[in-house]
């Protein structure tokens, strides 16, 4: 099997489950990984044949595909920005709209606090691979940089990541629903200067219009509250936490849920947030939101 037959079976085998176009991105990301090709060189090089061991490693990826499971878990692996950061089914696989995320905070440090980036306090809240954090810590070396998680199989992600990366972030186990708990501890970092989360914000009455691959593989601590609990219990705890712990003028930034966005800014007026700025993602939905405190 060549190269080229490679690509044509990928693309035939997710056909029936992505568009063309991200049938053709999988395909890509694949053979990628499989013959350490980049795409110019594969048209070059495409009638070049795979080895046995290269078609075992084509035939399981495309089994697992068949089955729906996001490439990103196939390959164990991820890219965030300039990061390369591993993934696994403990994690969230990180997304675009918390890139922009991540960019709207480096453009608040840079306007606020440019030459006096050093021992800035950034804390993100469900690290989950610990995507923001670690891109934080790369922007700005000089600053304390944490994240923390309820999930002990995500932190030993978020962990492995930093040491992957090199990337010096502290990371550590709290459940910011347990406010008084979450408090105390947040407390003990030191001055914060951000706090910045994508928490779990899908309500479950959104499942039936959510995709297989996402609601089969990713994990639901990640994606949902709990059922008893409101779609933005997360946005009311970890607003009245930041009022807590953040330094005067400290900002918080959260990535939200575009069907909640009235809701989320009155529960940030609530806690006494102020300057509420609301940001659309490059699909033009509600999907951030910052604000002072």
């Amino acid at each position: 099997m060549t190269i080229k037959e490679a690509g044509i079976r990928l693309r035939a085998a997710t056909a029936n489950y992505y568009d063309l176009r991200e049938a053709g991105a999988i395909s890509n990301m694949v053979l990628e990984d499989l013959t350490g090709f980049s795409r110019v060189d594969r048209i070059i090089h495409d009638q070049e044949p795979l080895t046995a061991a290269q078609q075992s490693a084509l035939a399981v990826s495309i089994k697992y595909l068949q089955l729906k499971m996001p490439v990103q878990y196939i390959l164990g692996y991820a890219y965030f920005g300039e990061l390369r950061l591993k993934v696994n089914n403990q994690v969230l696989i990180p997304r675009p709209e918390t890139e922009e995320l991540v960019d709207w905070v480096r453009q608040s440090v840079t306007e606020h606090h440019k030459g006096r980036e050093a021992g800035l306090g950034l804390l993100d809240i469900g690290t989950g691979t610990g995507c923001i954090p670690l891109s934080l810590k790369k922007y700005f070396p000089d600053s304390h940089v944490f994240g923390c998680d309820i999930s002990d199989g995500a932190l030993g992600v978020a962990r492995h990541n930093s040491r992957l990366t090199g990337l010096d972030v502290s990371f550590f186990k709290t459940d910011v629903l347990q406010q008084l708990e979450a408090e105390t501890l947040l407390g003990r970092l030191g001055p914060l200067d951000y706090i910045i989360s994508n928490p779990p914000y899908i309500d479950a009455s959104e499942k039936p219009a959510m995709e297989a691959h996402v609601l089969d593989f990713e994990p639901h601590l990640a994606l949902f509250p709990e059922k008893s609990l409101p779609a933005t219990i997360f946005y009311e705890k970890i607003a009245f936490l930041a009022a807590k712990v953040l330094k005067p003028g400290g900002r918080l930034f959260l990535e939200m849920n575009p069907l909640y966005v009235k809701e989320t800014v009155d529960l940030l007026n609530k806690a006494g947030g102020s300057l509420i700025e609301i940001k659309r993602d490059l699909q033009g939905k509600e999907r951030m939101v910052n604000c002072l405190f």
